[in-house]
């Protein structure tokens, strides 16, 4: 039974998750993007997209099938969980804290134009391909989803155990700057003085601007509040927090 219900919650997910990533990012592809941010909108899409896909089509399926972790073929799974797990999150952690630069250059240098963000999404998909590879390259060193226990977990080497370390202190890293950015640019909106307009309109604007910005970082919150309480549970769970049903906090905060 609770494997029926494991299925289809993330069959409706990923169908779900899929689908909305695709749209914006059609949405997003298709408008002048001008700044920096409608950029990093469109390229947070496409790890997005991998991750949902990476349940959708492969979880979903062997999951269904009811198959051990013995029999699913190795080198699909790490290959999947090596883009998924690896490169799509870190790329989505980069990209997340780029977003917060962006902000907060707007917030405190209004008249800076985000012109390199091409050039920025680019790095960051090449700095994902690395952790890829980091996978790939050296036998059993790769990161799989283990039908049995229904997680993604590194595999049972030391390897694969310092390949975790280094994609868990990326995030962790990429959450701090992120979120430091954050806080200056919620304090900006909080205390900021604006000029040549009435106090009334300060005020609306300023509550305007304070709500679309916290519901922009509750999708980030919340999922790092469960990285954190999965790697304090157990090192080898922490990637529970890989299944996706956070990622939609933050398709909803882009949206």
């Amino acid at each position: 039974m609770f494997l029926s219900i494991y299925v289809l919650s993330m069959l409706f997910v990923s169908v779900i998750g899929v689908l909305i990533n695709v749209f914006l990012f059609w949405k997003f592809f298709k408008k002048d993007r001008g700044g920096g941010f409608l950029t990093f909108c469109l390229a947070k899409t496409v790890p997005n997209t991998i991750v949902c896909s990476a349940f959708l089509f492969w979880v979903v399926p062997i999951t269904a099938l009811s198959l051990d972790y013995k029999h699913v073929p190795r080198l699909i799974n790490v290959f999947v969980g090596q883009v998924a797990g690896f490169g799509a999150y870190v790329a989505g952690a980069i990209i997340e804290m780029f977003m917060a630069i962006n902000r907060c250059s707007v917030i405190y240098c209004p008249s800076y134009n985000f012109k390199n963000a091409n050039y920025v999404v680019i790095f960051v998909f090449m700095v994902s391909m690395v952790y890829v590879l980091l996978g790939l390259i050296p036998t059993s060193c790769g990161f799989v989803f283990d039908p049995e226990t229904l997680l993604w977990r590194p595999e049972e080497t030391e390897c694969a155990v310092l390949m975790e370390d280094i994609i868990l202190f990326t995030i962790y890293a990429t959450f701090v700057v992120s979120n430091s950015l954050n806080l200056i640019t919620f304090l900006k909106l909080c205390f900021g003085k604006v000029e040549g307009i009435s106090n009334s309109e300060i005020m609306r604007r300023r509550k305007r601007r304070i709500m679309f910005f916290a519901q922009m970082r509750n999708g980030d919150y919340n999922i790092t509040l469960r990285r954190f309480d999965e790697y304090d549970q157990t090192k080898y769970t922490v990637y529970g927090t890989f299944l996706f049903f956070p990622k939609l906090l933050e398709i909803t905060a882009v949206i």
